[in-house]
Parts: structure tokens; sequence; C-alpha cells
């Protein structure tokens, strides 16, 4: 029996104007099955750490991904880096790479790269910040890492967070092996894309609420083997709680360690109120 069939039949959550806009604009989700279809033939979710990849999206020239990151305390850093500033979410412009937020820790620590909602623009990763991480018990603990968008929805240039990736390990240090990765919304759409194209970048993946391609490759087993994923999504989002449940159910048939959470009395986007340390609590016990 094919331990994929489980999983084969799920869909992505309905599509709503006023939620995730882009796709509806944009045929988005071609070029990451291309993707896909290409990793599935010539990249192991097991890559030897240390060799470098070439990953490119519509548009854009090929760039070397290396899953290593540079040693905090190397001396060997890039040219264009930016002095990191403490004790603020701050702003990271004109880098091969950028723009995108970061919050560095006191002390070297794990990274999550988190992608946000609606359009992806600076204020939605503002937005982000202050209802999903800013005030979760544990923020000290991670570098986290908000990519956004001037030009274009993020969902349909998410392959840049590969990119970004590397360049925050390359300039801050870190462990490349503890790199979490999540998203909400949109962002939740693209993280899961991400993950799936490059998994072994990634020690989990988190989705509030998130979801995979609509047309999803017979990898999810193998691409998240060893790695657990938590699935949330507010108790009273009625468009996404139905597709996040039947994912978790999915993953956990095929032996996938899921996380399936509902945040009480919240929709599709969370208030003020919300306790985001349920975030942080996934992340520091993986």
């Amino acid at each position: 029996m094919n331990p994929l069939a489980p999983m084969l039949p799920l869909k992505a959550p309905t599509l709503k104007p006023r939620v995730i806009s882009g796709v509806l604009r944009s045929a988005w989700w071609l070029p990451w099955l291309l993707l896909l279809a290409f990793t599935a033939c010539s990249s192991e979710p097991g890559a030897t750490p240390g060799s470098a990849e070439l990953v490119n999206g519509p548009g854009e020239e090929s760039v070397a991904v290396s899953p290593t990151a540079t040693p905090a305390g190397s001396l060997d850093k890039p040219a264009y880096r930016v002095p990191a500033e403490k004790d603020k979410l701050q702003e990271i412009e004109n880098t091969p790479a950028g723009p995108y937020f970061v919050q560095h820790p006191a002390f070297d620590s794990p990274t999550v790269v988190f992608l946000t909602g609606g359009s992806g623009s600076r204020r939605s990763a503002q937005r982000a910040w202050s209802n999903y991480l800013s005030a979760g018990a544990g923020v000290d603990e991670f570098r986290l890492v908000l990519p956004y968008s001037v030009d274009f929805e993020y969902i349909d240039e998410a392959i840049r967070t590969f990119r970004i990736l590397d360049e925050v390990l390359a300039c801050y240090g870190g462990d490349a092996g503890k790199v979490h990765l999540g998203g909400v919304s949109n962002g939740g759409l693209a993280a899961f894309a991400v993950m799936l194209a490059r998994p072994h970048l990634f020690a989990t993946l988190l989705g509030t609420p998130g979801a995979f391609p609509r047309v999803a490759p017979p990898a999810w087993t193998k691409a998240l083997a060893g790695r657990a994923v938590f699935n949330g999504v507010g108790a009273n989002d009625g468009d996404w709680q139905p597709e996040v449940k039947e994912t978790h159910d999915a993953l956990a048939a095929a032996g996938i360690e899921s996380v399936y959470v509902e945040f009480a009395g919240e929709g599709h986007i969370v208030g003020a109120d919300f306790d985001e340390s349920v975030f942080f609590d996934f992340w520091a016990k993986h």
C-alpha cells in the first residue's frame, strides 16, 4: 500500500479574496510545482551539509544557497553585512537578499524564519511581529527573521526565503541545523511550499494557519521525515479549520510528528491578546 495515499486527496484551503487575494491574481503555484518536481528528481532532503545548491525563481538568476552557516565568531563576514542592533526589530535593506526584519538574541540561538500574511508587505511583517511573535515567552531565545516585499507580493517571490536564510546565517552566525520555518495565512502557504522544496534546510514547519500546495507531490512523508509540524488555526476560522485539521490527521497517519492546536476565540488572524508563547514552546522543544 502506498504510504502517501492518505495525503493525496487533500486540497488547499478555500480561496477567499479577503484572505489570500494574491493567489487569486496569480498562478503562483505553478513555479513552485515545477521547482518541487525538479527537487524530487535532483535533490535529496538529506543533502550533505556544506554542499551549495543552485536555486532560482521566476525572473531570477540562479543563486548559490549554502546550508551551512558562518560561525558566529568568524571574522569572515560578507562586506555588505549590516551590524547587528540588539534589543529591537532591526530592518535590513539594500543587501543582496533584503529587505527583511530581524531580531537578534542576546546569545547565539536557533533561527526562526516567519513568513507573513496578506501581501507580505512591510506593514504585514510589522503586524505579524506584533501579533504572533513579539510578546511570546521565549522570544529572546531565537533569532527571528521576517521577510517582506516592496514591489511584489511575497507569496510570488517566496523563493527569496532561501537567499534570506543564507544571508542571515552568513552575516550573523547560527547553527544551520537549528532553523525553523513558519508562516501565517499567505505566509503559511508559502512556508509549506518552501519546506517541500528544500526540507533539509529546516528543522520544523509551523503554519498558523498554513497548507500544502493544492496539487501535492508524493513527497510529504519523505520531505518531513524526522521533522515536526505545527498546525495551528483559529477556532472561529471556518474557512481554514477543516483543511488544517485534515493536514494534521494525514501527517499523523503517515508517521510524521504533527501538533494540532485550535486557538480559542480567534479567527483567521489572531487578536492583540493572543499568547504567542505556544509557538516558542514548540520551537524550543525541537
